[in-house]
């Protein structure tokens, strides 16, 4: 029987360090316990497409992260910015990744899928599974079809029906589906046997303050209280509703002192910023990209945390990473959402929850939340901390994954 530690894992992910995923902090932690792990991903590009600095963009490149070999392939730059070009590099990704497959495939025990986006990257494991015979287990982030959907794509006719049985072959040929909320179950015992799916959340992916340190005294929020958003900035953050909802606040009595900060970088930036310059909008800041090492600073400062999302079926049934992080900060939570993260600040007492769609209910919330007491913010921060452990617990849920892929 072959040792545990001694079995040769490959995961496979679209992206991985230096890009700032929960991946990293799982295959990190597989390496420190002495488990013989590996990356195939491609060559570091997200969220700008272009290649980062210290690299170069071949087709197949190899370096050692801590002692992990990261084995990576070309991408096609200009992604972000071109439909055309992100639809050819997703699909050029995968060709790259089959090349590779066919050659060092074989090398490995089992392949563990760390799905964020798209499922093309991800059918590389798949292809080395039927090629070679390895034991195969898929977390998905982002459950297609419905993704899809949600994004108005092959809703109907030919385009369907392929990517169906595309995703059925995915999920179909996993030996294990762990998907990152409960919602999805349903969605994905559709393409394969219910008993190969269980859901095991997602942790934060930002760490507690030990010290204080030179970035925190640098910190300086514009408002004497302060509501933050930070993440991706794209369309389905439903920002525009937000930022709506704060300029009908702002018409109320003496907010002078009541500021939205915006932190992160998305598609949907300079659009934002656009419809703030044209209608005047006071109070809002754009802080762009900020490191995520630095994070929990910026979180630390704030008054209130902010996490939207479009009012859309899979929206609703996603728990997307940013909300563990936001728990870890221990601050109220104030949710522009449906769904299950809208059940969970509902049900902990984590915070205030609107409807995406009603501006003049957003509205409403920010004042109601401005005036309420001390005393309501302190105890909606404390019960952040209490989810925290007992549903998000990092040490539990890396030790889960490592019983299923190493037990």
């Amino acid at each position: 029987m072959i040792n545990s530690k001694s079995r040769k894992i490959l995961i496979i992910s679209e992206v991985f360090a230096p890009e700032e995923f929960l991946i990293n902090d799982l295959v990190f932690s597989w390496e420190k316990q002495g488990f013989l792990v590996s990356v195939l991903t491609r060559n570091p590009s997200y969220p700008h497409g272009k290649v980062y600095p210290g690299y170069k963009n071949p087709f197949f490149q190899k370096e050692f992260i801590h002692k992990i070999p990261v084995f990576r392939v070309q991408f096609i730059p200009g992604y972000k910015t071109n439909k055309l070009v992100k639809v050819l590099n997703y699909i050029w990704n995968m060709f790259l990744g089959y090349l590779w497959a066919i050659m060092n495939g074989n090398k490995f025990d089992s392949i563990y899928i760390y799905q964020t986006g798209p499922l093309t990257f991800s059918s590389i494991g798949i292809f080395i599974k039927k090629l070679y015979k390895k034991p195969t287990t898929i977390w998905t982030q982002d459950v297609w079809p419905d993704t899809v959907y949600a994004y108005g794509i092959a809703q109907k006719g030919l385009s369907r029906i392929i990517l169906e049985k595309f995703v059925k072959w995915i999920y179909s040929n996993c030996d294990n589906i762990i998907v990152s909320s409960p919602g999805f179950v349903p969605i994905i015992s559709k393409y394969c046997p219910p008993k190969k799916v269980q859901y095991i959340p997602q942790w934060s992916a930002t760490s507690k303050l030990s010290e204080c340190k030179e970035t925190y005294q640098k910190i300086n929020y514009p408002g004497k209280f302060n509501f933050v958003f930070a993440g991706n900035i794209g369309e389905v953050q439903n920002l525009e509703n937000v930022i709506s909802g704060f300029e009908t606040f702002l018409k109320y009595a003496d907010s002078r002192e009541i500021w939205l900060n915006l932190l992160g970088d998305g598609s949907q930036l300079s659009y934002l910023k656009q419809i703030v310059d044209a209608n005047n909008i006071d109070n809002i800041k754009f802080w762009g990209r900020i490191k995520s090492s630095d994070i929990p600073y910026y979180y630390e400062k704030a008054d209130v945390l902010i996490i939207s999302l479009e009012n859309k079926p899979i929206f609703n049934l996603t728990i997307p990473a940013k909300f563990q992080s936001y728990l870890n900060a221990e601050k109220p939570i104030f949710g522009v959402i449906s769904g299950e993260v809208a059940n969970l600040i509902r049900n902990n007492n984590l915070g205030w929850v609107v409807s995406p769609d009603n501006i003049q209910e957003i509205a409403d919330a920010f004042l109601e939340i401005t005036r309420c007491l001390p005393e309501t913010l302190i105890e909606k921060a404390n019960n952040t901390n209490i989810l925290l452990d007992i549903e998000f617990n990092r040490e539990k849920i890396i030790q889960e994954f490592t019983e299923i892929i190493f037990g």
